[in-house]
């Protein structure tokens, strides 16, 4: 027979403590905020430990030096153990302190100066973080984020100079083309521009480089001119985010030119011209401009200049280009040269422009009278483009259709340097830089992107009036009036002979040759 009292429940789950299942709120916290503080510190000390390797050194060297040395003070005067002692004088008598002296001042001057720099590791840290937190809640906010809502993260800050910053994200399995597509929202946050977008030199990371400098939407020839002198060889690619940008002729060799009607494209291939009949000493250009040479007629006062206004004369002059090129290269290997230098080979440098390309290159058809015309004149350009660099020679190219079908792969693969301005589909603007950038450039004449080798720069062009081309053309004249500018040698096309079969036009370079080969023999 069991008896029960009455004092004790039969229900075992009735011993319980009701309050087990509560958390201890008291105890969370200190869980939390010993965490935080083990988190922001870990965060701080690796900050401080990158700092050693940056500009920032010296000053993370005083403050380690600061902590070590009043820690040594500290620990070596007994400061710690009177400190005690004054917060409770009646319990913490020096009786009770006295073993603490027996412990070796090293092992105080050690945990004190840990202990009075770690203030220092809790600022930094919490500064990395709040930078961090900053990023995370931005990328939030423009829809940077991967399958499962994680942000890129900040790696690294660094300030390029006083206008340009390079930030080095971990993309967190976000790809290049996601931050490309949030490049106008990542200029309105960051309210600067977006200089580029590139892959880190560590795989999975992101450089996005920021200028704040100010972006002109129109800037002259003359004043580009004033401010920035061109060096030899050279013409004005236009004002990036880096300052004014010249490209030397000598270094690239060809160019193409690209846009849309009234992006800036025109605007863009008459300064370049200027500027090199400007910069070059030795020069000889040929303008093909097949819409009756009224695009190109500012340039007819220059003696060193000829305008080719049909498709005859552009396939005439394109087989004594080719000719010329031909010459050049027996030249050299007679010399034992690589390539030509006009001061010291005495042969200027040739250019030929050619406006609106794709009225000389473009596939016709059958029944096309110059069909036959255009499929040589594409076979020379191909046989320039390839071979023309040693020999001086410089094509460069400007067409509104930037289809493959206009000029020919075969020519443009040939082609580094390229001037892209404002495109009307993503089939032309991939064509021309391989991406859809010139696509998404602003309404803006003579906005565009300049591309050479692995480079690519937003630009804006510098704009040139007819009345500038006709006064410089002008000059340039004087020049040669006056003995200032010399040809070397004759425009080509210029110096002809009879053959057996007919007339036909002859190098320039080989008349010369044969000429000293001729005096040679009359002096033996």
């Amino acid at each position: 027979m069991s008896i029960s009292t009455g004092k004790y429940p039969n229900n075992k789950d009735q011993f319980k403590n009701k309050n087990t299942n509560k958390p201890d709120a008291f105890g969370e916290a200190i869980n939390e905020f010993l965490q935080e503080s083990i988190m922001v510190s870990a965060m701080g000390t690796w900050a401080l430990i990158k700092s050693i390797f940056s500009r920032y050194c010296p000053l993370t060297l005083v403050s380690i030096a600061a902590s070590v040395y009043a820690g040594y003070w500290i620990a070596s005067e007994a400061h710690h153990i009177r400190f005690l002692h004054e917060l409770e004088p009646n319990y913490l008598t020096y009786k009770l302190l006295m073993p603490m002296y027996k412990i070796h001042r090293n092992y105080y001057w050690a945990g004190i100066s840990s202990l009075l720099y770690f203030p220092v590791l809790i600022m930094v840290g919490l500064h990395v973080r709040s930078v961090r937190t900053k990023f995370q809640a931005l990328f939030y906010k423009i829809g940077l984020q991967n399958g499962v809502g994680d942000t890129p993260k900040l790696i690294k800050k660094k300030r390029i100079d006083k206008y340009r910053i390079n930030y080095i994200f971990d993309a967190n399995g976000i790809g290049l083309s996601e931050f490309e597509t949030k490049r106008e929202r990542l200029e309105s946050h960051f309210h600067q521009n977006v200089e580029s977008i590139k892959y880190g030199k560590h795989k999975g990371r992101i450089e996005l480089s920021l200028n704040k400098q100010d972006f002109p939407e129109k800037l002259t020839y003359l004043e580009v001119a004033k401010r920035n002198p061109l060096p030899a060889n050279s013409f004005f690619i236009g004002h990036s985010m880096n300052g004014v940008l010249t490209q030397n002729l000598a270094e690239l060799p060809h160019i193409l030119i690209a846009g849309a009607t009234g992006s800036g494209k025109s605007v863009f291939f008459k300064q370049a011209l200027v500027g090199l009949l400007e910069s070059t000493p030795n020069i000889q250009m040929y303008l093909i401009d097949l819409k009756s040479g009224l695009e190109m007629i500012d340039f007819v006062k220059a003696p060193n200049v000829k305008v080719v206004k049909t498709m005859e004369e552009a396939l005439k002059l394109l087989r004594q280009v080719e000719r010329e090129m031909k010459s050049r290269f027996k030249y050299l290997e007679k010399s034992g040269r690589k390539q030509i230098v006009p001061s010291v080979d005495r042969k200027e440098r040739i250019v030929v422009a050619v406006d609106e390309a794709s009225e000389l290159y473009m596939n016709r058809s059958s029944y096309d009278p110059d069909r036959a015309n255009a499929i040589e004149a594409r076979k020379l350009a191909d046989s320039i483009a390839k071979l023309s660099r040693a020999a001086a020679i410089h094509l460069m190219l400007a067409t509104q259709k930037l289809e493959k079908q206009v000029i020919p792969t075969s020519v443009t693969e040939n082609i580094s340097g390229r001037m892209v301005f404002k495109a009307n589909s993503f089939q032309g603007s991939n064509q021309m830089i391989g991406s859809k950038d010139a696509m998404m450039l602003p309404e803006i004449p003579g906005r565009g992107i300049w591309s050479y080798g692995t480079k690519k720069l937003t630009i804006q062009a510098p704009y040139i009036d007819e009345k500038i081309i006709k006064a410089k053309c002008i000059e340039i004249a004087k020049d040669f009036e006056i003995g200032r500018r010399k040809n070397f040698n004759p425009m080509i096309g210029a110096v002809e002979r009879k053959r057996a079969t007919g007339s036909q036009s002859i190098a320039y370079s080989d008349l010369e040759n044969s000429k000293t080969e001729k005096n040679k023999g009359n002096r033996k």
